[in-house]
């Protein structure tokens, strides 16, 4: 499912349209999508509450939708939670990822990748951008981060995970 029908099928639901009554000043805040082997989980959308500092996040499928318990946003305590400028996502996810397959092949060809995770979000730096991280057979990590309205690489890197671990 593309991101544009699975954000219309949860507009137009009754669980959306009954919480929206009674939070009307939440927002869109991020998307998240994951693939692994091909194979897709359902989109989650989260929508910030400023007032609460809170999220809530509703999980889309093809047949069902599930609203999940509000919770801490995970941000550093000076940042600034962003609204998503859905109007300026003009490339479709589909092609979304497809750049970022190219751009792994022809920049970073040696890195197999297994999984992928797919979070929509507007970043102080940014604005919208597609924030694409893939998880590599050889324990990397190569996050690119990739413009909705021209699908152009802003930034990447390849950072292997066993630095995580010693951070």
């Amino acid at each position: 499912m593309e991101f544009d029908s699975a954000l219309k099928k949860l507009k137009e639901s009754k669980e959306f349209k009954q919480w929206n009554i009674k939070n009307k000043d939440a927002f869109l805040s991020y998307t998240f999508k994951m693939l692994e082997d091909n194979k897709e989980v359902p989109w989650q959308f989260g929508f910030y509450h400023k007032a609460t500092d809170k999220i809530i996040t509703f999980i889309v499928d093809q047949d069902m939708i599930e609203i999940k318990e509000e919770e801490e946003v995970f941000k550093k305590p000076d940042t600034v939670v962003k609204q998503i400028d859905t109007e300026k996502i003009e490339i479709s996810f589909k092609s979304i990822l497809k750049k970022a397959k190219e751009f792994q092949k022809n920049k970073y060809p040696k890195e197999l990748v297994s999984r992928t995770i797919a979070i929509l979000q507007n970043l102080e730096e940014y604005g919208n951008i597609w924030n694409i991280t893939y998880m590599t057979h050889s324990f990397k990590t190569l996050n690119m981060k990739i413009n909705p309205e021209n699908g152009k690489v802003m930034h990447h890197s390849l950072e292997s995970l066993m630095d995580f671990v010693k951070k």
